[in-house]
């Protein structure tokens, strides 16, 4: 009985399949955005944010946000152009990866170390959305 039902379950399966493709045969549309943002950071009248090294710690952190604007959820890859070595393997100023709430915003971890004070650092996000679209942007944060 198990094994009938299994192979009913399988032949379903490849006679139906999955199409990506929209039933109507409308082209996919997708009203999305990308806005990353540090909103606990001063920016100056370049559009760079500056971060303040923090005398005594190991690490200076703050909070980084990408807006989709879209309330649906998305994984957001995360990257910079600075880092450091640690144990050996190389670590990045942010996390790689991070999903929207129910506000469509995502939020990852600027990390700076005092190794990088005078920096510019780059920060990069990005998505996908529904259509497979691929969206970016970036900032830049000073470390003083």
């Amino acid at each position: 009985m198990v094994k009938k039902t299994l192979i009913y379950i399988f032949i379903y399966t490849l006679l139906v399949g999955c199409n990506t493709q929209n039933p109507l045969g409308s082209e996919c549309e997708a009203d999305c955005i990308l806005d990353v943002s540090a909103p606990s950071l001063q920016t100056d009248e370049n559009g760079y944010y500056h971060i303040e090294w923090l005398e005594g710690y190991d690490q200076t952190f703050s909070t980084l946000n990408a807006n989709t604007g879209i309330d649906n959820f998305y994984k957001v890859y995360w990257g910079s152009d600075k880092g450091i070595i640690y144990g050996g393997e190389p670590v990045s100023c942010v996390n790689s990866a991070s999903y929207t709430d129910e506000d469509g915003v995502a939020h990852t971890v600027l990390s700076v170390w005092e190794v990088m004070v005078t920096d510019t650092i780059t920060i990069y996000a990005g998505y996908y959305d529904e259509c497979n679209i691929e969206h970016m942007d970036s900032i830049k944060v000073i470390v003083e």
